[in-house]
């Protein structure tokens, strides 16, 4: 998720070792890590979304399960209801889930349309193409 600024922070060599000893852990660098750690702990409270680290980077995702947040909004802006969502397009969850996935992208609406932008089928082919070509992407994907 983007910063709309970048701030330097002063911290004790003892707690700036305790924090990249911990980041070793979570294989994050420092700053990813305390930067969660600081959303987790003073950003509002999702209690059913958790940010989970994927291969192109932070993804909310409803607690316990795949589903992202960016998939029940999406459910939402087609027209479904909160009771649709959950009663029929997605009944592993539940209403306050939904509700919650919701909230969620209000409170983080920069962050997560910068982050669908970055992630659309044509952002995605082009890296396909970056990786393996006009014609393999074009055979991978069933395209003549």
């Amino acid at each position: 998720f983007g910063r709309e600024q970048n701030m330097t922070i002063t911290l004790p060599d003892s707690l700036y070792r305790r924090i990249a000893a911990q980041a070793r852990v979570k294989k994050v660098t420092p700053t990813d890590f305390l930067t969660d750690f600081l959303d987790t702990h003073l950003a509002p409270q999702h209690p059913h979304v958790e940010r989970i680290q994927g291969s192109e980077g932070w993804r909310a995702v409803v607690k316990g399960t795949r589903t992202g947040v960016d998939a029940v909004v999406g459910y939402r802006r087609a027209g479904y209801t909160p009771e649709e969502i959950a009663g029929d397009l997605l009944p592993h969850l539940d209403l306050a889930q939904v509700y919650d996935a919701l909230s969620y992208y209000e409170d983080y609406r920069d962050e997560m349309d910068a982050y669908a932008a970055e992630n659309t089928p044509e952002v995605w082919r082009g890296r396909m193409v970056e990786a393996l070509g006009e014609k393999e992407t074009a055979a991978l994907l069933g395209e003549r």
